[in-house]
C-alpha cells in the first residue's frame, strides 16, 4: 500500500516538473525577446530616427536559454549593419558570455522614385515618394531620410517604383578635373593663397589632387566654397 502511494507522489512529482518546465522556459524566452526587441529599438531611433521598426525572433533552443542568469547584458554581436536575417546576440553573465541566435524581421517607410530618373539626374523632392511596408526584401544601403535624396546626383538609371539605395547616389561636383582652383594652405600664424589645376572631380569634403603651376602635386580637402584646403600640421 505505501508502495502505491510513493509511486503516485513520485508520478504527480514527476508529471508536475514536467509541466512546469515548458512554462518557465517560456518565460524566459519571453523576457530576453521583449528585451532584444528594446534593444533593437534603441539602436534603430538612434540611426533612423523611427522610421523602421524591427522585430526579433528567438531560434536559439529553450533548454538553452535556461543556462542564461536572470538578468543578462545584452548586445549585438559584430558590425552588421543589415536591417533584417540572422544575427547574433550576446548575452553576458558576469565573465560569461552566451551566444544567442536571432531572426530579425522590419518594417518601415523609404524613398522610392516617383517616375524613370537618367543617370546623372540631380533628385529634386517631387522626384521621389514614400512607400511602407516591410524591409525584409528590400536592398541594404536603403535611405530613410530625405536630406540624404535631394540634392544627390545618380550614378545610374533609377526606374520608377525602386527605392533609392545609398551607392546609386553622389554629390554634385562642385570642381571638376582640369579645372583651375584655388588653395589655402593654414598653419600656425599664417595662410597662403595660390592656384592650381585639379586631377579629378570632386564635391565637398571630399579630398582632391591638385597640380600646383610648379608640376608638384599636393592633396587638400574640397571647402564648401570650392577652395581646397591644405592643413599643415605642427
Amino acid at each position: 500500500m505505501f508502495s502505491r502511494y510513493r509511486y503516485l507522489i513520485l508520478a504527480l512529482c514527476w508529471s508536475s516538473t514536467l509541466y512546469a518546465t515548458p512554462h518557465t522556459s517560456s518565460g524566459i524566452e519571453q523576457r530576453l525577446s521583449v528585451r532584444i526587441d528594446q534593444l533593437l529599438k534603441k539602436k534603430q531611433g538612434a540611426e533612423h530616427d523611427g522610421n523602421v521598426v524591427q522585430l526579433a525572433k528567438l531560434l536559439t533552443p529553450a533548454r538553452q536559454l535556461a543556462a542564461i542568469c536572470p538578468d543578462p547584458v545584452l548586445s549585438l554581436a559584430g558590425n552588421d549593419s543589415r536591417l533584417t536575417g540572422k544575427r547574433s546576440v550576446i548575452a553576458q553573465c558576469g565573465a560569461r558570455r552566451h551566444y544567442l541566435q536571432i531572426q530579425i524581421s522590419a518594417h518601415g517607410s523609404w524613398w522610392v522614385a516617383k517616375k524613370n530618373l537618367p543617370a546623372g539626374s540631380v533628385i529634386r523632392a517631387d522626384d521621389i515618394e514614400t512607400h511602407a511596408g516591410s524591409l525584409d526584401h528590400q536592398p541594404a544601403g536603403i535611405l530613410f531620410d530625405i536630406n540624404q535624396i535631394v540634392g544627390q546626383t545618380t550614378t545610374r538609371a533609377l526606374n520608377a517604383g525602386s527605392p533609392i539605395v545609398q551607392n546609386q547616389l553622389r554629390q554634385q561636383w562642385l570642381l571638376h578635373a582640369g579645372q583651375m582652383v584655388d588653395i589655402v594652405t593654414h598653419g600656425e600664424g599664417f595662410r597662403i593663397r595660390s592656384q592650381g589645376k585639379a586631377l579629378a572631380n570632386a564635391s565637398v569634403d571630399d579630398t582632391l589632387k591638385v597640380q600646383m603651376r610648379t608640376g608638384r602635386t599636393i592633396s587638400g580637402k574640397v571647402a564648401h566654397d570650392g577652395q581646397v584646403e591644405i592643413l599643415l600640421q605642427q
